[in-house]
């Protein structure tokens, strides 16, 4: 059985989530951390505590000045997200995430990402076209 105690670190969590999107780290390093009481199955509790870390990641990465919000804020969020997502990560609905289960939502959480990635690429160039279609309307005055 893992350590739960050493398990449950938020900044630690974030990391790990971290290291995984930025391709730094392999799946395994997200099972580790979530897997908090070492069973070989992500539960409810671990899911949502996995689920509101990933959107304190995606949230900071789209605002980096913005400030993580209240876990009680996002509950609705993280029930809504589970909701979806348990008939296709939980294929065999024993309640539980298996780690053969768990590869499901790395795929996920990797796709997550990359639209997250495109949008705020695509809200880069809007700007720099706007920036460039004023310079042009400037220089014809």
């Amino acid at each position: 059985m893992g350590n739960a105690q050493n398990k449950n670190n938020p900044k630690k969590d974030k990391q790990a989530l971290t290291d995984f999107l930025k391709g730094k780290a392999n799946l395994d390093k997200i099972w580790k951390r979530f897997d908090r009481d070492g069973n070989g199955f992500i539960d409810e509790k671990e899911l949502e505590d996995l689920i509101y870390c990933a959107l304190c990641f995606f949230c900071t990465e789209r605002d980096p000045d913005m400030p993580e919000p209240p876990r009680e804020q996002c509950e609705p969020f993280v029930k809504k997200i589970i909701m979806d997502l348990k008939p296709t990560l939980d294929e065999n609905d024993d309640g539980v995430i298996s780690r053969e289960e768990f590869e499901l939502f790395g795929q996920y959480l990797n796709g997550e990402y990359e639209k997250l990635q495109k949008e705020m690429t695509d809200i880069i160039g809007d700007g720099n076209n706007k920036n460039k279609k004023d310079k042009k309307k400037k220089g014809k005055k």
